[in-house]
């Protein structure tokens, strides 16, 4: 196969930014509702998710795709191609958001120099990511992550000069964390949101696992991370469009109903609440069949993380060189991208985060137990310090998702010493179902379900039974 030369480089290079930026729309300014303090949060979120413009999702995939390459070997110095480029851009969007918003979002560049063990790489590598974060109100030290990585790569992994667009991949879940920015950004909410750009995803997950260490350094209490990564195609290579779910996959070391399966439904409960016509897809699986993302960074970490992907990737297109096929470019390019479908992942995001980052903290699960007499479940569980109101949520042991939910005012819940609570859930057996509680917020906002741990199992010698 005959190598391009410079001169053919240069050219394709030049074409993607010219096309980009003929096509990409103008940028519409930032909104920075100020909400009334007792305004429920179901009306919070439906601005916000109406807000979302699939017209600036597709002018960020265009603009970061102008930029040739965002591969971290790529230059640093110019304002029109490389990584360098493509990250002070993104400086400047939440900048500007910060700045519509009254300067209550924090924007920031984190740098480092981290380990890389890539075959062609160098063994050290300068990774620069992206961050935003709008502070909380009343429960700043609780933190929720979103993001999605802004570097890109082509058929040669260590290339960091030839066009790279990445397109989906992922300028698709980068353009989901900035618009859920945009209209969030102006919202007070009680705990912490970070809306991330990293850096190295390609590499090795470099840059996410470098904020993930910051995070770590500093004892940070983050409740919950979502990685948006390839969500930006409909089309899949049988032919099939798919475009009304997102796949959630999430890790499950404790079994299923760990704290990213706790999160993931989380996500499912946004999307059936605030945005109906789209929904999410429970994946019990980590993520894709023996890969990664950024995700696996917090969960690894030992935070609750999730990863959402479109329905059917689309690989032919993946990591691939630009070429032309029936006469327009192939490869990961904006022309293959949905970015009406991207508006629906932001969507739910933005409606997950403003859910769970205005809600109280997750409730402290600690026993269940059968009642003696009656098909009744009785719950142990804690409440944060100064919340009141809760929800019972139960679904079958081998349902994926929570099947009903009982209001702390139908059940009836009774003091059961040093700070705990027992509520008994009338005609619910334990033995077939799993059972959990939420916090609720005055304003309505749920968080995360806690659900209390499975009994220890018998511990059983060869040939041993018991009834």
């Amino acid at each position: 196969m005959n190598r391009p030369n410079r001169r053919s480089i240069r050219c394709a290079a030049a074409l993607l930014l010219a096309a980009a930026a003929a096509r990409a729309p103008a940028q519409e300014p930032a909104i920075a509702p100020q909400p009334p303090a007792t305004e429920p949060i179901a009306a919070r979120i439906a601005r916000a998710v109406a807000a979302v413009s699939p017209q600036r999702v597709e002018a960020t995939v265009r603009t970061l795709v102008g930029f040739g390459t965002r591969h971290v070997l790529s230059q640093t110095s110019s304002d029109r191609e490389g990584t360098g480029a493509a990250r002070r851009w993104l400086q400047a969007q939440f900048a500007a958001i910060a700045a519509d918003g009254g300067g209550r979002l924090q924007v920031e560049l984190q740098p480092g120099r981290v380990a890389c063990g890539r075959d062609g790489m160098p063994a050290e590598v300068d990774v620069v990511n992206v961050l935003a974060t709008l502070a909380g109100t009343g429960d700043p030290d609780r933190i929720y992550v979103v993001g999605g990585h802004y570097d890109s790569r082509n058929g040669t992994g260590a290339d960091g000069t030839r066009p790279a667009p990445g397109a989906v991949d992922d300028a698709s879940g980068t353009a989901v964390s900035l618009e859920a920015c945009r209209v969030l950004a102006g919202e007070r909410l009680l705990a912490t949101i970070v809306f991330c750009a990293f850096d190295a995803e390609e590499q090795g997950l470099l840059g996410s696992a470098f904020c993930a260490k910051q995070f770590a350094a500093r004892g940070a209490a983050i409740d919950g991370m979502i990685g948006c990564d390839i969500v930006g195609n409909t089309l899949g290579m049988d032919g099939v469009r798919r475009t009304g779910y997102v796949r959630c996959f999430s890790y499950a070391p404790t079994g299923n109903d760990s704290l990213g399966r706790s999160l993931a439904r989380a996500l499912t409960w946004a999307a059936r609440t605030h945005v109906p016509e789209f929904h999410v897809e429970l994946v019990f699986r980590g993520d894709r069949y023996g890969r990664g993302g950024d995700h696996r960074s917090f969960f690894d970490a030992g935070w609750p993380a999730v990863r959402l992907t479109e329905p059917r990737e689309d690989y032919s297109r993946q990591h691939q060189d630009v070429t032309e096929r029936d006469g327009r470019p192939y490869g990961d390019v904006p022309e293959y991208c949905d970015f009406a479908y991207t508006a629906n992942v932001a969507r739910v995001v933005a409606a997950t985060l403003a859910e769970l980052a205005a809600a109280p903290p997750p409730p402290l699960a600690r026993r269940a137990q059968g009642a003696r007499t009656a098909y009744d479940t009785l719950l142990e569980f804690e409440l944060p310090a100064g919340v009141d109101d809760c929800e019972f949520v139960w679904r079958k042991t081998t349902a994926p998702d929570w099947e009903g939910a009982i209001a702390r005012a139908d059940a009836k819940v009774e003091a059961a010493g040093r700070g705990r609570l027992r509520a008994e859930l009338k005609g619910l057996c334990l033995d077939d179902l799993v059972v959990g509680v939420r916090s609720k917020g005055p304003d309505g906002a749920r968080s995360r379900v806690a659900t209390p741990p499975e009994p220890e199992r018998l511990q059983l010698r060869p040939g041993e039974e018991r009834k």
